[in-house]
């Protein structure tokens, strides 16, 4: 599709809140999901082909829209396939500031999860630091696993997980793993 501000593409997600997993489509231009979650002109996403499920139970649909949006500030992550749909990955001249630096293993906590996974990072490697210096209000966590904090047999992974920062509770890192 092909917008005022050049192409824009459909790309598949999974979206959590508090107590919610939802399945569907995003419009993103060439920045992918991470500058739609950036956006100062709308506090909501809007998503298309929803399927709403519980998080303790992720096989049941309990809902589901041809459109529905959800407000920035109350999603506490989302679960991309490919890292390229929700980051600028580089251009033929560079990498992009969301793919440079070194790997460190992390564990963080949102309502209701755990996740692990890797940031890559340039620069002091403490929590508050990474947490600062990181672009937007969604921290990339790459090659990622989420898993329910009370029904751990319940997860769900993902080339890259955007993680809200203001609904972090624990966020730790090892830099001697990588």
């Amino acid at each position: 599709m092909a917008g005022a501000f050049g192409v824009r593409n459909l790309i598949n997600l999974d979206l959590f809140t508090d107590s919610y997993r939802v399945t569907g489509r995003a419009l993103v231009g060439a920045g992918g999901i991470h500058a739609e979650l950036g956006n100062p002109n709308s506090k909501y996403l809007e998503l298309q082909d929803t399927y709403i499920s519980r998080i303790h139970e992720p096989g049941d649909i309990v809902a589901s829209y041809n459109l529905a949006a959800f407000r920035k500030d109350n999603i506490n992550f989302i679960v991309l396939q490919d890292r390229r749909e929700g980051i600028p990955v580089g251009t033929q001249h560079g990498r992009s500031v969301f793919t440079r630096g070194r790997p460190i293993t992390t564990f963080l906590t949102v309502p209701s999860f755990e996740i692990t996974g890797e940031i890559l990072h340039e620069g002091k490697i403490t929590p508050r630091d990474i947490l600062v210096q990181s672009l937007g209000s969604f921290q990339p966590i790459f090659a990622a696993k989420a898993s329910a904090s009370i029904h751990p047999d319940i997860s769900y992974s993902g080339d890259l997980i955007l993680v809200h920062k203001d609904r972090i509770g624990i966020f730790a890192l090892d830099h001697n793993k990588t």
